[in-house]
């Protein structure tokens, strides 16, 4: 499946369940004429920042993923009180490793990640999500050890690109300043059958996003 053939089946997925969850919420006016929150304010838009845990790995089945520590940026437009589109960017740091003849090769790559997220938020404290990341390569390399002896090879370039995939997160929002959050993500590309390394990679994260700015409430 290739990248715009991705985005056109997430895209969809996104219209489907905004849809629904319109429809759901006329319904609710309809039989209580009050929907969810139609009483209170809320800021349209809001920007946070914070720290990130990585555990992601290759889908050869022969690597070890290694945690490693990221950052995020996002900022978020709400639909409604309870629903939100989010965007941003994120710096993902990937570290694995796996035997290779009697060495030890750890691949270190580093990449920026542009997520596009539909956020639901039934209640104050729970929210839950599911996206598209875009995920831009910046550089990486291969660190052989054996014994006391290290070789740091850098990666030439178009051994890895940029990928596309998916994610799902889930929060819990601590206050109304704190998100805490874990997510699961995967991306993929088609690689040279002749090259050892891979650019689908899945996994972990976890982190907390702080909200440093809102805009004025609205009714």
């Amino acid at each position: 499946m290739n990248k715009k053939t991705c985005c056109i089946v997430f895209f969809s997925f996104f219209l489907g369940i905004y849809s629904s969850l319109a429809q759901g919420g006329e319904l609710l006016i309809q039989q209580y004429s009050k929907g969810p929150g139609l009483d209170e304010n809320y800021a349209k838009w809001s920007l946070r920042f914070g720290p990130q845990l990585n555990r992601i790995n290759t889908d050869l089945g022969t690597s070890s993923p290694t945690l490693t520590l990221g950052g995020l940026l996002e900022f978020e437009y709400r639909l409604s009180k309870n629903v939100g589109l989010v965007s941003g960017a994120q710096y993902t740091p990937i570290k694995y490793s796996y035997i290779e003849g009697d060495s030890t090769a750890t691949e270190q790559l580093k990449y920026i990640s542009y997520p596009l997220l539909l956020r639901l938020q039934p209640t104050p404290k729970v929210s839950f999500g599911l996206g598209v990341v875009y995920q831009v390569y910046l550089k990486g390399d291969k660190k052989l050890e054996k014994e006391e002896v290290q070789i740091l090879t850098p990666f030439a370039e178009g051994i890895f690109r940029n990928t596309i995939g998916g994610n799902i997160p889930v929060g819990y929002h601590l206050g109304r300043r704190v998100l805490i959050f874990g997510n699961f993500r995967w991306v993929r590309r088609a690689s040279p059958p002749t090259q050892p390394q891979t650019n689908n990679t899945s996994g972990f994260q976890l982190g907390i996003a702080y909200r440093i700015w809102k805009s004025k409430l609205s009714p």
